[in-house]
């Protein structure tokens, strides 16, 4: 078979062997640097909420169970409180009271009271002495120098901030009071 008159050719003029010339070499040079751009973090709805929901996550571990201590003084009575500052839903915590009697003649009859408003978000208590009413304690009479404690278990069941006073009384005349304020983390 002979090729036909389209198949043999001759070479362009600049090309040899039917090849393109080659280019001629530049040397080797860095690319353009990056153009300036303000870096933007998009997230989806979800993946935002998702962060969101990480980051309440991880606050709450470093702010749960801190404690505070709170102390008042009357005439002739005084009350220290440790309570829980912030808790976690449906954990237990102890609060514990001391009383005691400063003044040099006796105390008939000596009560804790815990307002309701406090008590409402927690169930579950579990009191030392028992309670005789929700909310009080009577701790019968104190000597001078007697000292007198209280041991109440509370199991935090609605969230947010739980807040009344302890109030301790003598003869029923109203003496300490200490604010209680406790945030519960859902």
């Amino acid at each position: 078979m002979v090729p036909s008159r389209h198949e043999i050719s001759a070479p362009r003029p600049g090309q040899a062997n039917g090849r393109a010339p080659a280019a001629p070499l530049e040397t080797a040079s860095e690319p353009p640097p990056a153009p300036d751009m303000r870096r933007r973090l998009e997230l989806s709805p979800k993946h935002a909420l998702g962060a969101l929901a990480l980051a309440c996550v991880a606050a709450s571990a470093l702010l749960m169970h801190a404690r505070e201590t709170g102390e008042a003084a009357a005439p002739g009575l005084a009350l220290r409180v440790a309570y829980p500052e912030r808790m976690r839903f449906r954990d237990t915590e102890q609060l514990t009271f001391d009383v005691t009697r400063t003044a040099d003649a006796p105390c008939r009859a000596a009560a804790l009271t815990i307002d309701q408003a406090y008590l409402d978000s927690f169930q579950e208590r579990r009191a030392t002495p028992e309670e005789t009413a929700i909310g009080r304690f009577e701790l019968g009479g104190l000597a001078p120098g007697e000292q007198r404690r209280i041991v109440l278990e509370l199991r935090g069941e609605r969230s947010w901030l739980a807040s009344g006073n302890a109030t301790l009384s003598c003869d029923g005349e109203r003496g300490a009071v200490v604010p209680l304020r406790t945030f519960i983390f859902p």
